[in-house]
Order: C-alpha cells, then sequence, then structure tokens
C-alpha cells in the first residue's frame, strides 16, 4: 500500500512515528521554545512626554474616536451613573448587563435592568429610533485600556458574552483605572497574567463607536454597531 493509499489510522500512526523521530533528534525543544516565549523581546515603544499620566493620555485617546468618559470614584456609583447618561441622551429602552456586572455584590441595578446574553439583546430590539426611542444599551466590564490608542479590549467568556459590545445601540464600559496600560503588548501580558492556562475564545480592542464612511466620505455612526460608546472610569482603590 502507497502513502496516498493509507488509512486515516495509519496516516495517524506515521505522522506520530515522524513526531516522535522529531523529538528524539531534538529532546530539549519544548523547553527551548519556552524559554524563548518568557525571555522574548519587546519591539521599542512610541514615547509621549506632554499627555501626562496614562490614564490621561487614554482619556484624550478615547475622545479623539467619539468614546466620552465619565470619572467615578467607586464601583457602588455605576447604576446610578448608567441611568444618567440614559436620561442626559434620552435613552429609554432596556439596558442589558454583562453576567458578571450583574452577579457583582458592589452593584445594585434596577428591577428593570436584566442580566443577558445575545438572544436578549435581539429580543429587547436592536437598531431602535433615532433619539433614543427603544434603544437597547449594554453595560459590560472590560480586559483593560490601552493609553496609546483609547482602545477597549474585551475578552469574551459566559460571563462577558462578545455580543454586548457590538449588538446594542449603546455601549457602556466599566473601567477601573487600575486596569488602564501603555501599549498595546501591556494588554497582551493582562491577558496573560489573568489568565494563564487558557485564552478566551474571542478578544476584541474596541476603539470607539461603530463608523462608516463609505457614502459621499460622510461619517455615519452607529453603521454596523452601538452608535455610542460611553466609559465609566472608575478611581482605583489600591
Amino acid at each position: 500500500m502507497t502513502d496516498s493509499q493509507q488509512t486515516p489510522d495509519n496516516a495517524i500512526s506515521a505522522r506520530e512515528r515522524i513526531l516522535a523521530r522529531l523529538r528524539e533528534a531534538n529532546p530539549g525543544s519544548v523547553d527551548s521554545v519556552t524559554q524563548h516565549m518568557q525571555g522574548r523581546q519587546r519591539h521599542t515603544p512610541p514615547t509621549w512626554n506632554d499627555m501626562g499620566n496614562d490614564t490621561d493620555r487614554l482619556i484624550d485617546q478615547m475622545e479623539k474616536v467619539q468614546i466620552t468618559v465619565t470619572r467615578l470614584q467607586t464601583m457602588g456609583e455605576v447604576p446610578a451613573a448608567v441611568e444618567e447618561y440614559r436620561r442626559e441622551h434620552a435613552i429609554d429602552g432596556e439596558v442589558i448587563v454583562s453576567p458578571t456586572l450583574a452577579a457583582s455584590d458592589d452593584l445594585q441595578w434596577g428591577e428593570d435592568v436584566k442580566s443577558g446574553i445575545a438572544r436578549d439583546v435581539v429580543n429587547a430590539g436592536v437598531g431602535g429610533a433615532s433619539g433614543g426611542a427603544n434603544e437597547v444599551t449594554s453595560v459590560t466590564p472590560c480586559l483593560c485600556a490601552v493609553a496609546e490608542s483609547g482602545s477597549i479590549v474585551t475578552a469574551s467568556g459566559d460571563g462577558t458574552p462578545a455580543t454586548l459590545n457590538f449588538l446594542p445601540d449603546n455601549h457602556v464600559v466599566v473601567l477601573s483605572e487600575n486596569q488602564v496600560v501603555r501599549y498595546l503588548e501591556d494588554a497582551f501580558a493582562e491577558l496573560r497574567e489573568n489568565d494563564k492556562d487558557s485564552v478566551p475564545r474571542a478578544l476584541n480592542l474596541i476603539t470607539g463607536p461603530s463608523r462608516t464612511a463609505d457614502i459621499e466620505q460622510t461619517l455615519e455612526l452607529g453603521a454596523h454597531g452601538p452608535k455610542r460608546m460611553h466609559v465609566l472610569l472608575v478611581a482605583s482603590t489600591v
């Protein structure tokens, strides 16, 4: 029987034999790869001297991409800040909170606030009428925020469904000051530090509300996702 006529079982056996020979020829290959990853050198990062600390830089970059920011002193202020944001923009649709935030003992949500996933957003109605009528608002945590670009980094999971970042009309993100990192590379370091055994199925970098300028180069917000993005920046407690 030729190699091209091998059964799947035979093909697997051949593969295992080849890999075994490679391991015998390079017994330290796995360790060397691990050492290389741990000792990897970073690229030379950009510098800035005129923007103050990382948090000031983050806010400045966010404002450039139409992300609004409200600073809070404690996590307990988040539910009231969400309601104030909705009143300010006359948003009267449903509020859907990620399961992680809904389960937090620090947050006292109103009875009309739902803990939800994608199905709940769709049922609530995506793409409400203009002016805030029947618009859905999601409230989610994040992994971190990148001062270099003003980006929010989110990681998918059971308590943080990625759909809550993209389906609603309004996306409110809860961010602690100690989650602010300086460079994009720091975000991946944060991911490895937080979950050393696995990685999330989806990692998203969100830099402002959805936008397009396909038609006559006129900027339109909310074309393919949230039309507004708001960050509740909570002061660090440590």
